[in-house]
């Protein structure tokens, strides 16, 4: 803080009203200060005890006994009450201080923690802490405290005092509860909320390692990458069509506070993936129904009636085909695909459907079954668990979080079995040719047209800064 704050009355007045040890023998103080000013020369500001608070984060102007204003730079706010005196200098002797200075320090909410026990934590005491629960309690909810919150208390220090100025409860980045004490010397809690506002962006880049790390390199947000990924998975085999050179062109929107400090994923709005010279544009479109998804140029969606990768960032462990059984030994139909990933990555539903079975099922262990259609079925096998509400008979839509990754079953370790049925008959997820979604037309194909022409035109006035993409050297 940089702006003069003025000292309420508090400062001189305890919480019971009475006035200030300090304040009490002005005639001593009086004399002390005639006794000091004969011992040692000052060059003192006259406005010692002023009205207004000077004040500076983490950083206390001194004036010591050499008379040569200097910064106290053994500050250090985490051992502030904590029995540790901060503002000692670097041979153990506290300066004189000319004004009052602002000061904070965070208390990290831990395991067991209760509203009550962090309150305590901050200072309050007495009417105080009964004044500051109650104006809390009407913005916290008790139950709702977890390790990850913090409160971030502000003290003034006046002469040999340090006295509550501020209490920020943080509940995120971008929500606090702050309490403060009112001109009646109450407490009272009100709500702040930093404002975000949309940005766009663009960005592209030479994927030589993977998505995620050289869509990072040039700040594109993990968020974004998975919409991505989740748009191109009808018809891109991430994990076998990526050789290494291909180009991602993109243009996306974030949510972002005005210093940058908060960054959250919103829409990804045209992708451009180049895989060996063979371009693929997509763009975001929502149709007069509301419905909104991603469209090739010729207004096809590019949805198809299932996914053939129902998890994302997972790695391709097993193909479909005849394979030597890793747990039996020898050789066996294969009749799907493994994907490897961590236990509890989410897996999701590979088109709308109704869930035929989700329970125990043999050597699948943990096993889920959607009908699809009257000719395609899938099922995902070894789960480690299922999701709220995953149940026989419930229906699902495509992309839907359906069950987690784990390694139930005859399995060798975390990873989702995956099959596609096509008229009772297991085929290849990635070979299947798969049904198309719809076709955008008349009204909605012109406005579609329309908008292509706008986002092209927002891409390259964004991109026009950007570094041109290297050309392309695939690895076999």
């Amino acid at each position: 803080m940089t702006e003069n704050i003025i000292i309420k009355h508090r400062h001189f007045l305890t919480s019971a009203g009475n006035i200030r040890l300090r304040f009490i023998l002005p005639s001593i103080a009086i004399c002390l200060g005639f006794l000091w000013a004969g011992m040692v020369s000052y060059s003192t500001p006259s406005n010692a005890l002023s009205t207004h608070i000077s004040s500076n984060d983490y950083l206390a102007e001194l004036v010591p006994s050499a008379g040569n204003p200097t910064v106290l730079t053994d500050y250090d706010p985490e051992k502030a009450g904590n029995g540790i005196d901060p503002y000692l200098d670097r041979i153990g002797n506290r300066p004189y201080f000319d004004r009052a200075y602002v000061w904070t320090k965070y208390i990290a909410v831990e395991t067991g923690d209760t509203l009550g026990s962090l309150m305590e934590k901050t200072g309050l005491k007495g009417d105080d802490y009964l004044a500051g629960m109650k104006a809390i309690k009407e913005y916290v909810d008790p139950q709702s405290i977890r390790p990850g919150h913090n409160i971030k208390v502000t003290y003034i220090r006046l002469g040999d005092e340090n006295t509550l100025e501020e209490i920020a409860y943080i509940q995120d980045s971008l929500i606090s509860i702050v309490l403060t004490e009112n001109q009646s010397n109450v407490w009272v809690a009100e709500k702040k909320e930093r404002p975000v506002s949309y940005k766009t962006h663009a960005a592209k880049a030479k994927i030589n390692n993977s998505l995620f790390a050289d869509l990072g390199k040039v700040g594109v947000p993990d968020g974004i990458i998975n919409k991505m990924i989740q748009a191109y998975s009808w018809n891109v085999d991430f994990q076998r069509d990526i050789w290494g050179g291909e180009s991602v062109e993109l243009l996306y929107e974030t949510k972002e506070t005005e210093d940058g400090s908060y960054v959250r994923s919103n829409r990804l709005m045209f992708a451009k993936l180049t895989l060996r010279d063979k371009e693929i544009p997509i763009y975001l479109f929502k149709k007069k129904d509301g419905y909104e998804t991603y469209f090739e140029p010729n207004g096809q969606s590019i949805r198809r009636a299932l996914l053939r990768t129902p998890v994302d960032g997972a790695r391709l462990s097993s193909k479909f085909g005849k394979r030597r059984h890793p747990v039996l030994g020898y050789a066996k139909m294969h009749k799907g695909v493994d994907f490897a990933a961590a236990t509890g990555t989410p897996i999701y539903a590979a088109g709308d459907g109704v869930i035929e079975r989700a329970n125990r099922f043999s050597s699948f262990g943990n096993y889920i079954k959607i009908r699809h259609n009257n000719s395609y079925k899938t099922a995902y096998a070894h789960l480690n668990g299922f999701a709220k509400g995953i149940r026989a008979g419930s229906r699902v839509k495509q992309g839907q979080v359906i069950g987690y990754i784990g390694t139930t079953g005859r399995s060798t370790g975390p990873h989702l079995h995956y099959e596609v049925h096509k008229n009772g008959k297991q085929v290849n997820p990635h070979s299947v040719d798969l049904p198309l979604g719809e076709k955008l037309g008349g009204t909605d194909l012109a406005n579609f047209k329309r908008q292509i022409g706008q986002l092209k035109e927002q891409y390259a006035s964004l991109s026009k800064e950007l570094p041109k993409l290297a050309e392309a050297k695939y690895n076999d």
